[in-house]
Order: structure tokens, then C-alpha cells, then sequence
């Protein structure tokens, strides 16, 4: 017998941003605004992935690994501030990779003293 809580699929924030392609920052300030549902289970947060998610139109949504478009080089200002964005982009990805790494080292610590 399976409750409707067995039948919904709650997935960790990890999963649903590379499966959504959406970034952990943008996928938790969702949940800080409730525009998803969520849960905390166990000290962990989980998202419902129902399948009828969608980015807000000025979210784009690509792979974490794919590159952005080139901008034409006739205009250095633009190219510049593309340039800004894109380092700043990668600023936070990398923070949350560093998070993702302590959460895994903490859990392997805890794992390996048992």
C-alpha cells in the first residue's frame, strides 16, 4: 500500500538542477519563495518533480556544461559585459561545487566511522 507521498517523486536539489538545467542558486532562492514545492527530509531538501516544471521566459535554460553563444566581437562593450556575466556565472557555480564537495566529504567522514 503506498501513500500519496510514496507516489509523488521528491528529488534532491542536485538532481532536479542538472536534470532542469537550472542553477542550485536559482533553484533555492524557488524554494526560499515558494515557487516549488519542497520538503526538508532528514536535513535534506527535496523538490517535487512532477514533470510540469518550467524556468520562468527569462530564465534560460541550457546545460550546466554547454557553452554560451559567442557574441559578435564588433562590440566590445557588449562582448565585455557577456565576458562579466559569464565569469560571474562560473563564480557561483564553483560555490556551489565547493558545497557539494563538503556535503560529500562530510557524508563520506560519517559513512567511513561506522
Amino acid at each position: 500500500m503506498t501513500s500519496d507521498l510514496d507516489s509523488e517523486k521528491w528529488v534532491p536539489l542536485v538532481e532536479f538542477s542538472v536534470q532542469k538545467g537550472i542553477s542550485l542558486s536559482t533553484l533555492r532562492r524557488y524554494i526560499k519563495s515558494n515557487k516549488i514545492p519542497w520538503k526538508l527530509l532528514e536535513g535534506r531538501y527535496l523538490v517535487m518533480d512532477d514533470g510540469t516544471f518550467t524556468a520562468p521566459r527569462n530564465q534560460e535554460i541550457r546545460s550546466p556544461t554547454a557553452p554560451a553563444a559567442e557574441a559578435p566581437v564588433s562590440d566590445p562593450d557588449s562582448r565585455y559585459r557577456e565576458l562579466q556575466s559569464s565569469l560571474h556565472a562560473a563564480h557561483e557555480e564553483i560555490a556551489e561545487l565547493k558545497t557539494l564537495l563538503a556535503f560529500y566529504e562530510e557524508k563520506w567522514s560519517q559513512l567511513s566511522k561506522k
